[in-house]
C-alpha cells in the first residue's frame, strides 16, 4: 500500500510539472496591460512606423521598410510565451524579449535591439527624436529659427523671385507642416544657404486667394489651392524667369535628409 501510495504522488508530482510546463508557455500569462493594444515604434533609419499587436489569440508585427511591408516575422505562424523569461519564441526561429509593460510604453528586445514602443504614435517620434538629437522637437525648432527669418520673404518679394532670371529656391512652410520633415527642413536650409543666396522661406498660411491667383496668372502651373503648400510635408520649388524647374516635397529617411543637400 505504502509503495502504491507512493506511485500515486510521483504520477500526481509529473502531471504537476508537466502542467506548470504549459501554464507558464501559455499565452494568457501575457501581462494584461500588453494585451489588445497597438503599440507604435518611430524607425528613425527609415522613418517608418512600426507596429505591434499582441492579444490572446495572434501577434502582429508590423515593420514596414523601403522594399515591401513585410518583414521575417510576418512569415511566423506559431508561437509560444515563456513567461518566467518573459520571452515570446515564434515557430520561424525568431524572438521578443518583453523587458518592461507600462502603462503607455513598452520597451522590449527583438533582434538583439533595445527598441521602445508607446500607445501614441507621436509619442514614439517624439522620443526617438529626442533620444537622437538630445533635444525635443520644439527646441530643436526654436534653436534654429534664425535660420528661416533669415530667408524670409513676403508676397511682393515672392512675384520677384518668381520673375527674375536667376535659379531660386522656394520652401512653402505653414501650419498645417506636421511631419518630422517640417523640423528637419531647417538642417536642408543651412546646407542649402551656405552656397546659394538665392533660397527663400514663405509662409503658406498666410497665402491668400489674391496672391494665389496672380501666382497662377504668372504661370497656370502655381495652384490656386493654399493646401498644395500649406502641406503637412515642407514644399520647394526651383524657379526662374517665371517658370517652375522643378517642385518636390520634402521626404526624409528617418532622420537623415542627405539625399537634399545638394538637390
Amino acid at each position: 500500500m505504502k509503495n502504491k501510495g507512493m506511485l500515486v504522488i510521483i504520477i500526481s508530482t509529473i502531471i504537476f510539472v508537466i502542467v506548470s510546463i504549459f501554464y507558464v508557455l501559455s499565452l494568457k500569462n501575457f501581462d494584461k496591460n500588453l494585451l489588445n493594444h497597438k503599440w507604435y515604434h518611430y524607425n528613425k533609419k527609415n522613418g517608418y512606423t512600426e507596429i505591434l499587436y499582441i492579444n490572446d489569440e495572434e501577434i502582429i508585427y508590423y515593420k514596414p521598410n523601403n522594399d515591401n511591408q513585410t518583414n521575417d516575422y510576418s512569415f511566423c505562424s506559431d508561437y509560444k510565451y515563456n513567461k518566467a523569461t518573459r520571452t515570446i519564441l515564434f515557430d520561424c526561429g525568431k524572438k521578443i524579449v518583453i523587458d518592461n509593460v507600462g502603462s503607455y510604453k513598452l520597451d522590449v528586445e527583438i533582434d538583439n535591439e533595445e527598441i521602445t514602443f508607446f500607445k501614441n504614435a507621436k509619442y514614439s517620434r517624439e522620443y526617438e527624436f529626442n533620444k537622437y538629437f538630445n533635444m525635443t522637437i520644439d527646441e530643436y525648432k526654436n534653436k534654429r529659427k534664425q535660420t528661416l527669418d533669415i530667408i524670409k520673404i513676403d508676397n511682393d518679394k515672392l512675384i520677384e523671385v518668381i520673375n527674375d532670371s536667376e535659379y531660386s529656391k522656394i520652401i512653402f512652410l505653414g501650419e498645417n507642416c506636421k511631419n518630422i520633415e517640417c523640423a528637419l527642413i531647417y538642417d536642408i536650409i543651412e546646407k542649402w544657404i551656405s552656397y546659394s543666396k538665392n533660397v527663400y522661406y514663405v509662409d503658406s498660411s498666410t497665402l491668400n486667394t489674391e496672391i494665389l491667383s496672380e501666382l497662377n496668372s504668372i504661370n497656370n502651373k502655381f495652384s490656386l489651392d493654399n493646401k498644395i503648400y500649406d502641406d503637412i510635408y515642407p514644399s520647394v520649388y526651383v524657379v526662374s524667369n517665371n517658370k517652375i524647374i522643378d517642385n518636390y516635397k520634402i521626404s526624409c529617411e528617418g532622420f537623415s535628409c542627405s539625399q537634399y543637400y545638394n538637390k
